[in-house]
C-alpha cells in the first residue's frame, strides 16, 4: 500500500470509484484522464471506458474482467494494485475524501490555468490568454456538493426560510421600508442615474451607514481617487463641512475618529485604473485582505460595474453580453463568500432631468439590470438640486418585492441622507412618508391577492 500522499489520495479516489456508488455519482463527472499519474490513470480509463457502455461504476471483478484484454505491463500493474482496490477503506470518511476530492480536482484546473497562462506570455496569444482565466473560473465553480436540495415534505427545513430574516439595513427610513428585511448575503445591487446626479455620493452615503453598524466595508474605485472618497466620507462622519476639510487642523479630524474609534467597522478604499478590475482580480484582493487584515465579509462597493473586466468574455462589439458577464461573475463572488455587492451603473441621456426615467434607459446594460438582486435610480431636476433633493425609484427589488418611488432631502456638504421621522429633522414630509406607507400597503395587498 503506497505512504505517498499525492498516490495515496488517488488510490482511494480510484477505489471508492469502484466500490461506493454514492462517491461515484458525487465526483465522476468532475474527474478527467489527465489529472491522475499514469499509474492510477490506467484505471480511470478502464473505469470511463466501462461507464460509457453501462452508465454505472464497474465492480472489481468487471474492473479485472476490463483488463483481460489490456497490455501485459497494465495487467502487471492491477496484480501490484489489487487488494488496494478490493474493499473500501473503513477508517476513511466518505465526507472528508469528497472535500479532498474537490480540492484535487481544483488543484488540476488551476495547474492547467496556470501552464496556459506562462504559454499566452511567452507566444503573447489572445486566445491562450482568456482560456487560462476560463480554467481559473473553473475550477472556482467546482463544487461537489451532495446535498439534493430541499424535498416537497421537509416543511421544518423551508419554513425556517419564511422567517423574517436578519438582513443588513442602511439605518434610513425610507429605505429601510423598501429594503424590508435588509440585503442578505450572496447579493448584488445597482444604484443607477445619469452622470453627475450622485451614484458616488449616495455609494459614500451607504458606506458610512454600514460603518455605523460595525460593518468593514471595502470600496474600489475605478473613477474617483482614493482621496476624494475619503473626503465625502470624513465630511459625514466628522459632521465637518467638506470644503473646511483643506483648511482645519488635522488634529480635529484625528480626534473626531478617535472619539468614534468604538462604534465603527473598517473601511477600505483601493483605487484601479479603468478597464483593469476583473472579478477574478476582486477575489484575490479579498484573500488578500482576510489573510493580511483579517477583513473577512465586508460589504464590497465598486465603483463601477460598466469599468469592469470580464474574465470569461472577450470585449467586442456585443456590449449587452459582455457586461452580462461581468454583472453574473461579479454576483458568483457574492454567492462564494456571502457577501453583499453594490455597484453604481449610468443611465443614458433620456434620463436626465426625467423624473419619470426607469430601467429601461439602462439599453445596452439591461442584462446586467436582470442579474442584479435590487436596483434603485437616483432622478434629479437642476431645481431639485439646489433644493438637495432626489427622487428615488426602486425598480428592482427581489428582497421585499417592493418597487416604489420617494423623496429624500441630501445634504451635499456632508454626503448625508436627511430623512429621520423619528427625531423631527429636515426629512421629506408627513404627507409624502404617508404615501410611501399607502404604497407599500397595497404592493402587500396585490402580492396576496396574486
Amino acid at each position: 500500500m503506497t505512504t505517498n500522499p499525492k498516490e495515496l489520495l488517488e488510490s482511494e479516489i480510484i477505489n471508492y470509484l469502484i466500490n461506493d456508488k454514492n462517491y461515484f455519482e458525487n465526483t465522476f463527472s468532475y474527474l478527467k484522464d489527465d489529472y491522475f499519474s499514469p499509474e492510477y490513470q490506467v484505471f480511470y480509463k478502464a473505469i470511463k471506458e466501462y461507464y460509457s457502455e453501462y452508465k454505472s461504476n464497474p465492480s472489481i471483478k468487471e474492473l479485472i474482467l476490463l483488463f483481460k484484454d489490456k497490455p501485459k505491463k497494465d495487467k502487471e500493474l492491477l496484480k501490484e494494485k489489487i487488494d488496494e482496490l478490493k474493499y473500501k477503506d473503513a477508517e476513511v470518511n466518505e465526507d472528508f475524501l469528497i472535500q479532498s476530492t474537490e480540492k484535487f480536482i481544483k488543484q488540476k484546473i488551476f495547474e492547467q490555468a496556470i501552464i496556459t497562462g506562462a504559454e499566452s506570455l511567452s507566444h503573447k496569444d489572445e486566445n491562450k490568454f482568456h482560456k487560462s482565466f476560463q480554467l481559473a473560473e473553473e475550477a472556482v465553480k467546482v463544487s461537489l456538493n451532495t446535498d439534493f436540495g430541499t424535498e416537497l415534505y421537509d416543511i421544518d427545513k423551508r419554513f425556517e426560510e419564511y422567517l423574517p430574516q436578519n438582513g443588513l439595513k442602511l439605518g434610513i427610513q425610507s429605505f429601510d421600508k423598501v429594503i424590508g428585511d435588509g440585503y442578505t448575503p450572496g447579493t448584488l445591487h445597482l444604484i443607477i442615474s445619469p452622470s453627475g446626479v450622485g451614484k458616488s455620493a449616495m455609494l459614500s452615503t451607504f458606506a458610512v451607514q454600514f460603518l455605523l453598524q460595525k460593518r468593514d466595508v471595502v470600496l474600489l474605485s475605478l473613477e474617483m481617487s482614493e482621496a476624494q472618497f475619503y473626503k465625502r466620507i470624513d465630511a459625514n462622519i466628522c459632521d465637518i463641512n467638506i470644503h473646511d476639510l483643506g483648511v482645519i487642523d488635522k488634529e480635529v479630524l484625528k480626534m473626531k475618529y478617535n472619539q468614534n474609534k468604538e462604534n465603527l467597522g473598517n473601511l477600505i478604499i483601493k483605487e484601479f485604473p479603468a478597464g483593469s478590475l476583473t472579478p477574478l482580480k476582486i477575489d484575490a484582493y479579498l484573500n488578500k485582505l482576510k489573510n493580511e487584515k483579517g477583513i473577512d465579509t465586508p460589504v464590497l462597493m465598486v465603483d463601477y460595474l460598466t469599468l469592469m473586466k470580464s474574465d470569461l468574455v472577450k470585449q467586442g462589439e456585443n456590449s449587452y453580453g459582455y457586461f452580462k458577464s461581468v454583472a453574473e461573475e461579479l454576483r458568483s463572488i457574492a454567492q462564494k463568500r456571502g457577501i453583499i455587492i453594490f455597484t453604481p451603473m449610468q443611465s443614458n441621456r433620456s434620463s436626465v432631468n426625467n423624473l419619470e426615467a426607469d430601467q429601461s434607459t439602462l439599453s445596452d446594460s439591461m442584462a446586467v439590470y436582470m442579474t442584479a438582486d435590487s436596483a434603485f435610480m437616483i432622478l434629479q431636476t437642476p431645481e431639485m438640486k439646489q433644493q438637495g433633493k432626489m427622487k428615488i425609484n426602486f425598480v428592482k427589488n427581489r428582497m421585499s418585492g417592493r418597487t416604489v418611488s420617494f423623496d429624500i432631502n441630501y445634504d451635499y456638504n456632508k454626503f448625508r441622507i436627511l430623512d429621520d421621522y423619528i427625531s423631527g429633522g429636515e426629512n421629506i414630509t408627513e404627507v409624502e412618508h404617508q404615501s410611501i406607507e399607502g404604497e407599500l400597503l397595497k404592493d402587500d395587498l396585490m402580492g396576496l391577492l396574486s
